[in-house]
């Protein structure tokens, strides 16, 4: 099997694995928490969205909003790390620690809603064939942060590396999203609502291509392994 899918080692000091564990359950359940405040902090309050649902289409309407005056972009970025990155993080701990538990299913139900034994497999393939840089191409393609942290702290990919990478890969995906915000806000206050949608299906298109192009890679990636092996 290929380095980069190895059995990781067990951690020693049991702190971090329940640490761990606890700041994953927080970075799974705060933005289901957060579904009933959506109409209340939308969208005078976007910053406080970020902070409880920091996905890519309130990172996009907290760029459109900045570029028509009512929202603050400095203060975006700074809600959207603590579960975006610092708690996603946390997902790539719990893989070091328990990773063959996970991808057998076993540990709490809300732990094998949020890593799906069934998707380890694809996580695997794209870490195979791409390595830590999939941390930052996955941030941008859509692809779960979530599933590939863990997926990569089961594997033998360095802690430190992987970590910088995703790092890298959360501020790219915000400045590309948040990017694509202001240009939508543009859009909107130069041509009005059908330029704006026009464009937003172009990016949603982008970004589908893109994660289409790294499944592709590491489906090839994995049958080439398959035909050298036999």
């Amino acid at each position: 099997m290929n380095e980069a899918v190895a059995a990781p080692a067990d951690l020693d000091d049991e702190f971090v694995p329940r640490l761990a564990l606890a700041i994953a359950f927080a970075r799974y359940a705060i933005p289901l928490i957060a579904l009933p405040f959506i109409p209340l902090l939308f969208p005078d309050h976007i910053e406080s969205l970020l902070l409880i649902k920091p996905t890519k289409d309130v990172v996009l309407a907290s760029g459109w909003l900045t570029r028509i005056g009512r929202a603050n972009g400095a203060l975006a970025f700074a809600a959207y790390l603590p579960l975006m990155l610092f708690a996603n993080w946390a997902f790539f701990f719990v893989g070091r620690a328990y990773g063959e538990r996970l991808r057998r299913g076993e540990g709490p139900g809300w732990l094998t809603r949020a890593l799906p034994p069934d998707r380890f497999d694809i996580a695997d393939r794209v870490l195979v064939a791409h390595g830590p840089a999939i941390a930052v191409i996955g941030r941008v393609a859509a692809l779960p942060p979530t599933i590939l942290a863990a997926a990569a702290g089961t594997s033998a990919i360095e802690t430190r590396r992987y970590l910088l990478a995703d790092a890298a890969g959360a501020v790219i995906a915000f400045g590309t999203t948040f990017s694509a915000g202001l240009a939508l806000g543009e859009a909107y206050q130069r041509a009005g609502l059908w330029l704006s949608a026009a464009s937003l299906l172009l990016m949603l298109g982008l970004v589908a291509v893109l994660a289409r192009w790294v499944r592709r890679a590491a489906d090839a990636h994995a049958r080439a392994e398959d035909r050298d092996e036999h």
